[in-house]
């Protein structure tokens, strides 16, 4: 995970976030971040005051706006990860105060496979999976639990041109086992070595979680 990456966390009033969404194109504008530069990597913990609703979303910088006014505020534009669009429009159902519902989502299989977790600060960590979609996994997770929103890489193959994809914690859970929910970005080489991993297991005949 190179160090262009940046996790954050902020909470927005539901008309902040709703001027800054735009679902026709995927782009969404944060009110900070103005630091960043046009083409950087993130992943942002979104939080709608009033709201318990919070979502994890990748994308990657489009615009910087570092100097703003009281009607274009600084801050930053994301192109969004397409795997990230339905949970920005489901921030925005509860930003419009819209009953908010759980929907079908893609199937989880259940699975045990060994993946090798790097962290930012170079720490590696085995952990084995606990279920995979397409859009990330929960894991076992040993010893001390990740912080949500942490940003890091897994590694899908070995050898110094292996595929290395990114991810962000989304939840922990400190039970038996502890375990963890990561997000993978579905962009690229990686994203479609993730696919083929969960298109692995999908035809094992492993059962649906």
């Amino acid at each position: 995970m190179g160090p262009d990456v940046q996790s954050v966390s902020v909470n927005l009033e539901p008309a902040q976030f709703l001027s800054g969404w735009r679902q026709e194109t995927g782009a969404l504008f944060l009110p900070t971040l103005s630091d960043s530069r046009v083409g950087q990597e993130v992943a942002v913990r979104i939080g709608i005051f009033g709201q318990t609703i919070r979502a994890t979303l990748f994308g990657k910088v489009s615009v910087v706006r570092r100097v703003g006014r009281p009607s274009l505020p600084p801050g930053v534009e994301l192109a969004l990860d397409k795997t990230s669009l339905p949970a920005a429009n489901f921030l925005a159902m509860a930003a419009r105060g819209e009953p908010v519902t759980f929907r079908e989502r893609a199937p989880r299989y259940a699975a045990g496979r060994s993946l090798t977790l790097v962290r930012q600060g170079g720490q590696v960590v085995s952990a084995t999976t606990i279920n995979v979609s397409d859009g990330g996994c929960s894991v076992a997770w040993p010893g001390e639990l990740p912080a949500a929103g942490e940003v890091l890489a897994v590694r899908l193959s070995g050898g110094l041109f292996g595929v290395v994809a990114r991810a962000v914690i989304c939840w922990t859970a400190d039970g038996t086992p502890r375990s963890a929910g990561l997000g993978v970005v579905s962009e690229g080489r990686a994203g479609r070595a993730w696919r083929k991993l969960v298109a692995e297991v999908a035809g094992s005949g492993a059962r649906i979680a």
